[in-house]
């Protein structure tokens, strides 16, 4: 076929190929080559660049004494007995003071009723809490962002009776861009009189997956107030897991096991909670939900003895919410007046109930 060019379709005439779409090159010029493959150079400059990449997604672990926060907030569910009244006022943008008034229970012991006044002195970096009780018990906390990436914590207890001595605990912290390490001094904690001194780090080793150990001693008796912990956390957008092996000089080792779930962000959230003792196969878990409605919040858990927590909080306007608790442990003797022989017989296991009501007024 005369005057048809190759990339005309002969059969149909008129019809032309995809060739046909393409501009003309002049006279004279020839087509573009193809780009030639990329030098060993762009590859390790694009390898460098991938790791680059890797550690910008890497996200700082927290302080490693947090690992089991989301859980524990589930777990350990703040029930109690009798009456309470929260009123906080603030006088000015950084200072306020509060009331908290309990009916029915006390943390001292033989007493049914208990008041303590508070004072908050803060700013953006820095925040001062102290309070005092009808029995001058004096607590403060003090909390201080210091340089770069370093912050300061110091609480205390000091008591009514001097003789109970004074409970300090003082902390440096440091959170960095893939890690985080702490310093810790403390005086008469976990149990054990005289100074103490731990240091705690936690690496991010990927995105979701964190390592981490602490020590701690008493200075007075090294050899018997030594404790060492071994954990790691796992974190993904709907769930995470945390490990931590516990070795106590003289009192065993415990391996404890949590794990959290989101089923509906910001309404629904699930924890449990393990801990085994390898040395006596003992063990202790936890299980616990969260359910956060339009007005009102319900926590709820129960551990393997029976002991079951329950705890509903309702807004009743911007400032103003009341607080409904409740406890029932199901045979919380479990050596019964008719097994060791004191009370009288016939009652056998007992069960607890404790119930509570708060009011809470402020902002």
């Amino acid at each position: 076929i005369v005057g048809v060019s190759e990339c005309e379709n002969p059969t149909m005439g008129a019809s032309l190929s995809r060739c046909e779409s393409l501009p003309p090159l002049p006279e004279g010029e020839l087509p573009p080559l193809a780009p030639p493959p990329p030098s060993s150079e762009d590859g390790s400059s694009r390898s460098a660049g991938s790791a680059a990449a890797l550690v910008e997604k890497l996200k700082g672990p927290g302080q490693f004494e947090r690992r089991e926060e989301e859980v524990k907030k589930l777990t350990s569910v703040n029930t109690f007995e009798g009456a309470r009244v929260d009123v906080s006022k603030p006088m000015t943008p950084l200072f306020a003071l509060s009331h908290n008034i309990m009916l029915g229970s006390s943390p001292h012991p033989n007493a049914n009723s208990h008041y303590k006044l508070g004072a908050t002195v803060g700013d953006g970096e820095r925040v001062c809490i102290a309070t005092v009780d009808q029995h001058g018990t004096v607590e403060g906390q003090l909390y201080g962002a210091l340089l770069g990436g370093f912050q300061g914590k110091l609480i205390f207890n000091l008591p009514n009776d001097p003789k109970n001595g004074i409970v300090a605990v003082s902390d440096l912290d440091y959170n960095g861009a893939s890690s985080s390490a702490q310093l810790k001094f403390g005086h008469n904690i976990h149990g054990v009189a005289g100074p103490h001194l731990g240091v705690s780090y936690f690496q991010a080793i990927t995105p979701r997956f964190s390592l981490g150990g602490e020590g701690s001693c008493g200075l007075k008796s090294p050899a018997s107030a030594t404790t060492m912990v071994a954990g790691a956390k796992y974190g993904a957008p709907k769930f995470s897991g945390a490990l931590s092996y516990v070795s106590h000089s003289g009192q065993g080792d415990q391996l404890s096991l949590f794990y959290h779930r989101t089923v509906t962000p910001g309404r629904v959230h699930l924890g449990t909670e393990l801990a085994v003792q390898p040395a006596t196969g003992d063990s202790q878990m936890t299980a616990a939900a969260e359910f956060t409605l339009k007005q009102s919040k319900v926590n709820l858990a129960i551990d393997g003895s029976g002991r079951m927590h329950s705890l509903l909080e309702t807004t009743l306007s911007p400032a103003a919410k009341l607080t409904f608790s409740a406890e029932m442990h199901l045979g919380a003797n479990a050596n019964g007046p008719n097994d060791d022989g004191n009370g009288p017989a016939g009652k056998g296991k007992l069960d607890s109930y404790k119930f509570g009501y708060g009011l809470q007024i402020g902002q």
